[in-house]
């Protein structure tokens, strides 16, 4: 045993001695379990990406560090009573990091880009039908139909604001030169290996105050620790629950812990013939020990979902935790048809975490029948393999994949359309086990036939109250985000959609 712990522990200084010091002065590394892919916010699946182009480019409007909207490049908006018109006065002086002028020309490049439907976020524009430009620092969307979330679509990273110069000049190869508007200027990345940027002496809203951040993957956790507790990196994310004793009595760093916004779920492939019957789902649901999988797969570092979506968006009912009832699952299994259960394949990324939970979920199953073997892959494969699923291809093969979504626009509409709307209303782009409800559809329309905050209320109430018994998916949880930094840190947040804000980042003595 003793052996194997320094063997671990030289592994740990071989991957620190591997990363470039570069933390002096004013210059802060962070270090995360995440790739950056592109650096070209309108063509960015990945949360890690986005916010790394939210320190470099800004949008229209955008969210605090508690996922609240606030303007940025525009100073004031007002919309229409139906949700079809949203007209926004833009910020006057403001220039682009090459010197390009922000401007109402700007932004209708910008949104006329992502509504070519060829980037990855061009989804979020799918509700525009144009963007007429008033003047110089004014634009008005027009909708095809009613869409209150609109706002919280132009909040999302996907729809920052890249310079019309630097597009000209680099086109599609943008993501690897980005120029934006906010207080950090890309430097340098190498690919899986570090992404730096420095800070903008220029920047609009004041002065800029750590001169560098450099942005390091280190997907071992313990490497990752070692670091921070060395002083190699300042701030890490995200910091694993199971270390945490290790840095807790540790007087030079903080340990951060906040609610999120991602929930964790199993999806059904509700198209197969054992799982498309609701009281097989809803046995699955009884039949799971969630606080016995947060406890011991996630380190503790998570809460029981109690609703669709989390508590912490927008809209939100609480329905209560289903509760743990193997008794109550094997009736259900047995009104159904499959006292005996039956077979399952169960799917998962091969992130540690995630593996240890499908084998306990595995593992809880068998106490009511449902078997099946474990097929693990990285996490691009697995969401690849899920987006290239269809009913008529996978059938009736049922399959239980180990899902997660965060709602990166910060609002009721993300966080359910996308998952358990049909193929008649797009974009139901992750709905991977292919539910279809009318009514869900229905009441999912109805949050967005108007921009009123209680109209809006009422539909997604009504939406968590029908849906919950439904059990389109086994309901796991909602995780706790825990990052840690060094005590001389401060003003790097941790956002509620697994992010972070970097703008008001600083090193004090």
């Amino acid at each position: 045993m003793k052996a194997k712990h320094l063997v671990l522990a030289a592994l740990m200084v071989l991957a620190i001695a591997a990363v470039p010091l570069y933390a002096a002065g004013k210059d802060i590394i962070y270090a995360s379990d995440s790739t950056t892919k592109t650096l070209d916010p309108h063509d960015t699946s990945d949360t890690y990406s986005g916010a790394i182009e939210r320190a470099i480019c800004q949008g229209l409007l955008g969210f605090d560090r508690n996922m609240n909207i606030i303007p940025l490049l525009a100073e004031s908006y007002t919309y229409n009573a139906n949700a079809t018109e949203f007209t926004f006065k833009l910020r006057r002086g403001i220039t682009f990091q090459d010197g390009a002028p922000f401007n109402a020309k700007a932004v209708k490049v910008n949104i006329d880009r992502l509504m070519t439907g060829k980037y990855v976020r061009s989804s979020l524009m799918d509700p525009v039908k144009e963007l007429q430009i008033i003047d110089d620092y004014t634009v008005k969307f027009i909708l095809k139909q009613p869409f209150g979330a609109f706002l919280n679509a132009l909040a999302h990273p996907g729809a920052l604001m890249l310079s019309p110069a630097a597009l000209e000049k680099y086109g599609d190869d943008i993501g690897s030169h980005p120029v934006g508007t906010g207080p950090f200027l890309f430097s340098e990345w190498v690919s899986g290996s570090y992404v730096l940027i420095k800070k903008n002496p220029n920047y609009w809203r004041g002065t800029v105050k750590v001169d560098s951040i450099k942005f390091v993957p280190i997907p071992e956790n313990g490497s990752r620790v070692a670091m921070l507790r060395a002083g190699q990196a300042q701030y890490i994310y995200p910091m694993p629950a199971e270390l945490l004793k290790l840095v807790e009595n540790d007087s030079n760093i903080d340990v951060i812990k906040q609610p999120s916004i991602i929930e964790r779920y199993l999806i059904f492939n509700t198209k197969s013939k054992p799982l498309s019957d609701e009281r097989v789902r809803q046995a699955i649901n009884y039949a799971l020990d969630k606080k016995a999988i947060i406890n011991i797969a996630w380190g503790g570092a998570a809460t029981e979902a109690d609703s669709l979506f989390p508590s912490a968006l927008p809209f939100f009912k609480k329905q209560g935790p289903w509760p743990y009832d193997v008794a109550k699952a094997k009736e259900l299994m047995k009104a159904a048809g499959y006292p005996n259960g039956f077979k399952v394949v169960f799917l998962t990324p091969n992130a540690s975490a995630r593996l240890r939970a499908t084998q306990m979920v595995q593992q809880q199953l068998q106490a009511i029948g449902i078997t099946g073997d474990i097929q693990s892959m990285d996490v691009a494969s697995f969401y690849d393999l899920l987006a290239k699923n269809k009913p008529e291809t996978v059938g009736n093969q049922p399959f239980i994949a180990f899902g997660g979504w965060s709602s990166s626009t910060g609002d009721a509409d993300w966080a359910t359309r996308p998952l358990v709307a049909t193929e008649a209303f797009p974009p139901n782009m992750s709905n991977y086990g292919f539910f279809e409800d009318k009514t869900v559809d229905d009441l999912i329309k109805a949050g967005l036939t108007s921009a009123d905050p209680k109209i809006r209320g009422n539909a997604y109430a009504q939406l968590q109250d029908y849906i919950w018994t439904k059990a389109p998916w086994g309901y796991l949880f909602v995780d706790t985000l825990i990052a840690a930094k060094s005590k001389n840190i401060k003003g790097i947040y941790p956002m509620a959609d697994g992010a972070f804000t970097v703008e008001e980042a600083e090193i004090v003595q």
